[in-house]
């Protein structure tokens, strides 16, 4: 049976558990915005939200380590030698074996989610630098192509842009 700090701690665990949750949930839907300011080219949007996304991530961490440490002080005032994990608290407290699992669940399909969301911004990234590097490449030749001259010795040579000489207009 449970002492009343064990019943205390365990509420804290619960509160930690919800506030990871909720902060994952927001950082998600920064994450969805960003894919959408990515792909509207908004930079403005882009930079705004990465602040939010950066100061939603300091907060998780806090929490985290909030966290991590409730866990660790309840196995250690427990007496549990199993490592600091969550599913840990299973041996501490078999009445709580359904809450702790569905805390398991929870926070594991939110990491799942955050990992999937930054794998999706990271390609989307890429995919607009790949881009954005054969447009520079495209524009270049074009204009290189559109701005040559042949020197005395009969090859064609490029101009330095900001040269008008007998340039396509």
């Amino acid at each position: 049976m449970y002492n009343i700090s064990e019943t205390t701690s365990l509420e804290h665990i619960a509160e930690s558990v919800e506030l990871l949750h909720n902060c994952s949930k927001q950082i998600i839907k920064v994450m969805e915005d960003q894919i959408d300011a990515v792909i509207a080219s908004n930079p403005v949007r882009i930079e705004e939200l990465s602040e939010v996304h950066g100061n939603l991530s300091k907060r998780f961490k806090i929490h985290e380590q909030e966290f991590i440490s409730e866990l660790s002080t309840l196995l250690a005032t427990s007496g549990s030698t199993a490592p600091v994990r969550l599913v840990s608290l299973k041996e501490v407290f078999p009445e709580s074996v359904t809450d702790i699992e569905n805390w398991h669940k929870t926070l594991t399909a939110d990491t799942k989610e955050l990992q999937r969301k930054h794998n999706q911004i990271l390609q989307l990234l890429e995919f607009a630098m790949s881009q954005n590097a054969r447009m520079m490449q495209s524009m270049y030749s074009a204009h290189n192509s559109k701005n040559t001259h042949y020197a005395p010795t009969g090859q064609q040579k490029g101009i330095t842009t900001g040269v008008a000489l007998n340039q396509e207009i």
